[in-house]
């Protein structure tokens, strides 16, 4: 079970293993302090229920599936379904769709974007919202 996020001080990637220390966590690469918010719940359950970088209890569920690879996927079937009279195409739509399905979720931090990997599934935590997000942005960006 672990959660990658950003730092705050560098924007690089790091990553937070359930078992490990969390108190005193630095960044990998620019060994800032990062205060880290571990629930109960998080370590003892392993269920998602605040974030661990913003502290915020809204998150969205998505599929662990690299978009660029599935746009890569589909591209490679589109460029070569000219020789292909369109076959290439519907293959590349179906390798994306059996990956799609057979991949798991992910929860995910509308604030943060921090993202849960191995956790058990909380019932609270829905697809995500368009609405839900334009309110996060427009609360991180200070609007009414």
């Amino acid at each position: 079970m672990r959660v990658n996020f950003l730092c705050p001080s560098c924007s690089k990637e790091n990553v937070y293993v359930t078992e490990e220390q969390w108190e005193n966590f630095s960044c990998e690469h620019c060994n800032a302090p990062v205060r880290l918010h571990v629930s109960g719940s998080l370590t003892g359950l392993g269920i998602v229920d605040q974030c661990i970088l913003s502290s915020k209890q809204a998150f969205y569920l998505q599929k662990d599936f690299n978009r660029g690879l599935g746009c890569l996927i589909i591209a490679a079937g589109a460029v070569t379904s000219i020789f292909t009279y369109g076959i290439s195409l519907l293959a590349a739509a179906v390798v994306d769709w059996f990956l799609y399905y057979r991949l798991p979720e992910v929860t995910v931090c509308y604030f943060c974007n921090s993202i849960y990997r191995g956790y058990v599934p909380n019932p609270k935590h829905k697809p995500y919202d368009l609405s839900v997000g334009e309110l996060v942005e427009g609360a991180i960006r200070g609007e009414k």
